[in-house]
């Protein structure tokens, strides 16, 4: 998952010895993570209660993030709290658990609302926090969609007239985005500032956009003509490729495809853009206090249009997503 390989480098570059979990040494983000210095591997799985306490053994800081595709809902909440659980057991300072906005109370838990990513994540976090700073410190940290994203199920659609279209079922609303290149930074500030940051709910982000706002910046960094256009659920599916798998039901890989609990992909993606209709402006269900994340990060990257320029971003780019993700790294 990206958000490992790029949490890593800045770890292992600022002295720390990092350790990773991982299912497979020979894939390809751990072929990246073994060129940086004080890069170890753990084999194992994050569903196993040997290879998580083989893996936690020794270890000061945790970042953990589950997958979500591959787990859903109920497994990830039992995984987050189990392994949590072994961090405690084995003496780890302080856990650094990767969350996404849990607003589900103040939807009166609506089903229409309900997102496999989003309610795992969420009620892991709404357990951690419920709990004392000792034995072991806890941080939450926030993510929301990434900016690497517009390379995937966010990229734009080049019209015949040339012009770039940002095509989502958002509505009037909107979303912030989360630059993965920080992220390594943010985890290490936490570590580094245990006072401020224990027990802190961190939530990240570059700004809220819409489609307009995406197009207005991508022209603005690249000169190419854009535009944003609201579009109906069921056309994104089949426009992103992912129609004939909108029954696939997330999680299936790990509890089976019989499991009552799981949601298939349209449920989960249904909730997923329902929750971003409802968040615009900073406001509504998905909040960011920018402010905050200025004091953290002086240098943090704060608007769509400065990462397209420091990425020379290529609208025609396209990382292909599927919705039967693996495990792990």
């Amino acid at each position: 998952m990206r958000s490992f390989t790029d949490t890593y480098p800045e770890l292992a570059n600022h002295g720390f010895q990092v350790r990773v979990l991982t299912r497979d040494v020979t894939s390809s983000n751990a072929k990246k993570l073994s060129e940086l210095p004080n890069v170890a591997f753990s084999l194992g799985a994050v569903d196993s209660v040997p290879d998580l306490k083989r893996a936690f053994r020794g270890i000061d800081y945790a970042f953990v993030n589950l997958n979500s595709w591959a787990l859903g809902i109920k497994d990830e909440i039992f995984w987050g709290i189990r392994i949590f659980e072994i961090a405690v057991q084995s003496g780890v300072k302080h856990y650094i658990w990767s969350s996404l906005d849990n607003f589900f109370l103040e939807t009166k838990y609506d089903d229409s609302f309900r997102s496999v990513h989003y309610y795992g994540k969420g009620h892991v976090e709404q357990w951690i926090s419920a709990l004392p700073q000792s034995p072991m410190r806890w941080t939450i940290l926030a993510t929301s969609p990434y900016l690497e994203q517009l390379w995937g199920l966010m990229r734009p659609t080049k019209g015949k007239d040339g012009v770039y279209d940002f095509r989502f079922p958002v509505n009037d609303g909107g979303f912030p985005l989360t630059c993965l290149d920080d992220m390594g930074y943010y985890v290490r500030w936490i570590i580094e500032h245990p006072k401020r940051s224990a027990g802190m709910n961190l939530k990240l982000g570059v700004e809220h956009v819409t489609p307009n706002i995406l197009a207005k910046a991508l022209t603005e960094a690249t000169g190419l003509p854009a535009k944003g256009t609201n579009i109906e659920l069921d056309q994104w599916f089949e426009e992103v490729g992912w129609g004939p798998s909108r029954d696939h039901k997330m999680g299936s890989t790990t509890a089976g495809p019989n499991d009552p609990t799981l949601h298939t992909v349209y449920e989960s993606f249904s909730g997923w853009w329902k929750m971003y209709q409802n968040s615009i402006n900073n406001a509504g269900l998905i909040k960011r206090d920018y402010a905050l994340l200025d004091e953290i990060h002086p240098h943090r990257t704060r608007s769509v249009k400065e990462w397209m320029q420091k990425v020379h971003y290529d609208a025609d780019k396209l990382d292909i997503v599927t919705v039967t993700a693996p495990m792990a790294l």
